[in-house]
């Protein structure tokens, strides 16, 4: 196994591992409310996304086939790079000083906030494909947090709860956070042109046999 699948394997694993512990979380002290709590468990958009990085990382570690084919494409792998790193600036900037974790919690959240972003935007320069990123994707990477954003008022209207404070409707009231899902749009659309910005500079680089 080469640098380039070794490095998306252990990616894969780590993002496993976040990803299972904070199942862990999420379900622990719930009994008889697994399908509920998985519900909320999937409607993060932080556990949505390492899923992703998950997946395209067990793409590119395979080395072959239609998922290792889906996992290097330059778009594929740019626009993952977006969300997470909007997974990783919007917990830092918006939410780390509003929650309290156990300490099996402060394990999970470090993972998928934090490490889990790091090491797929290394890989992401180091190893995935470079250049030929057309001027309209990065507005095409914002079906995904438009269809997620969709989603979290629909089931919020319905249940009551919002999995992040920032897009509480009921709390906050339609205009404020209408507001505010516009600006992270905007931040989402103005860092994915610097990301397509920063792999056309990749492409052109010299770079070592994978």
């Amino acid at each position: 196994m080469n640098a380039h699948r070794g490095w998306h394997a252990l990616v894969a694993f780590i993002a496993l591992i976040g990803l299972a512990i904070e199942y862990r979380v999420t379900i622990a002290g719930h009994p008889g409310r697994i399908v509920g709590r998985t519900i909320i468990y999937m409607s993060f958009f932080t556990i949505l996304t390492n899923m992703m990085v998950m997946v395209a990382s067990l793409g590119a570690a395979l080395g072959h086939g239609r998922l290792h084919r889906w996992a290097s494409g330059a778009g594929v792998t740019t626009a993952i790079s977006v969300y997470i790193t909007v997974v990783a600036v919007i917990f830092q900037l918006l939410l780390a000083s509003l929650i309290h974790l156990t300490p099996l919690g402060w394990w999970g959240n470090m993972l998928v906030h934090q490490l889990v972003p790091a090491l797929w935007l290394v890989g992401w320069i180091a190893f995935s494909p470079h250049g030929g990123i057309g001027p309209w994707a990065p507005l095409r990477w914002l079906i995904y947090p438009l269809a997620y954003t969709v989603w979290v008022l629909v089931h919020g209207a319905v249940t009551g709860w919002y999995p992040y404070p920032f897009m509480d409707v009921g709390k906050y009231g339609v205009g404020p956070t209408t507001t505010k899902m516009v600006a992270i749009a905007l931040f989402f659309a103005g860092l994915g042109y610097a990301y397509r910005w920063i792999d056309g500079r990749l492409a052109i680089w010299p770079r070592a046999p994978a």
